[in-house]
């Protein structure tokens, strides 16, 4: 009788661990995402930086037996820094081959720079590096590409030619495209007015729309980030608890959950 006894509290004490172990497992799960009311966020990414400008001077056009004639448009992202102190040059190799552009501001926010790059009947594959320094950044975007160098071509005149100078930028010189999605079930209504975001900390690494790519930036490619989604309808931010980790040069679609 005695053993029975035994046996029956061993079975009981038993039970009890087994609840409360998933009393514990329950409590210290964490949720998808955490909230907090908010008024709607001015998110943005800090592109300044701290270059010197540069002093690009006249280029002697006699030394050119041809011209081509490039219209740059710039990303919306830098358009909206650009100021009347702002340049873009061309270099063919380590020759500057253009007058130091000015921007044309209109009063849609957009900016375009004229190049008239000047060229010799040597000039055909070349490596051209476009530059632009934006006065109100403090920084000077830098990219490369090889082209074929067409005397008389009027490129960007046409159809808009962005070249990404974003990616030229020394401060973040890792960047992707993120495209968030958002689940079936949500606990809010979507709204136009709703914004997704990435951090890395406390810092804004990038700033978009569902459903539509936008550009993150990193300093390097071991730097993850965490994504934060403020709701109109709900009037608050949910801090999503999944960090994302990108590969260089990788573009990812993710959804996240609430």
């Amino acid at each position: 009788m005695k053993t029975v006894k035994i046996l029956m509290l061993t079975a009981v004490l038993t039970l009890g661990w087994g609840c409360s172990s998933s009393d514990d497992d329950d409590t210290s799960s964490s949720s998808a995402a955490t909230f907090a009311e908010s008024e709607r966020p001015s998110w943005s990414v800090n592109l300044s930086g701290n270059d010197t400008a540069p002093g690009w001077q006249d280029i002697d056009r006699t030394q050119y037996e041809s011209w081509m004639y490039v219209t740059v448009r710039l990303q919306d992202e830098l358009a909206a820094h650009v100021s009347s102190d702002d340049r873009m040059v061309v270099f063919i190799g380590d020759e500057q081959r253009t007058m130091p552009a000015a921007p044309n501001i209109y009063d849609d926010g957009s900016a375009y720079f004229v190049l008239t790059i000047g060229g010799n009947s040597t000039d055909r594959e070349i490596n051209i590096r476009l530059c632009y320094w934006c006065s109100q950044l403090h920084q000077l975007f830098t990219i490369e590409e090889k082209t074929t160098f067409t005397p008389e071509l009027p490129y960007g005149n046409t159809s808009d030619y962005v070249p990404p100078l974003l990616k030229g930028s020394r401060k973040y010189p890792v960047q992707n495209s993120l495209t968030v999605s958002l689940p079936a079930q949500l606990p809010f209504t979507l709204t136009d007015s709703d914004l997704v975001a990435a951090f890395i900390g406390d810092e804004c690494r990038g700033v978009g729309a569902v459903g539509k790519p936008f550009t993150v930036f990193r300093t390097s490619v071991g730097e993850t980030l965490q994504l934060r989604y403020y709701s109109s309808g709900k009037a608050g931010i949910y801090s999503i608890q999944e960090t994302v980790a990108l590969a260089e040069n990788e573009s990812k679609n993710i959804t996240i959950a609430f």
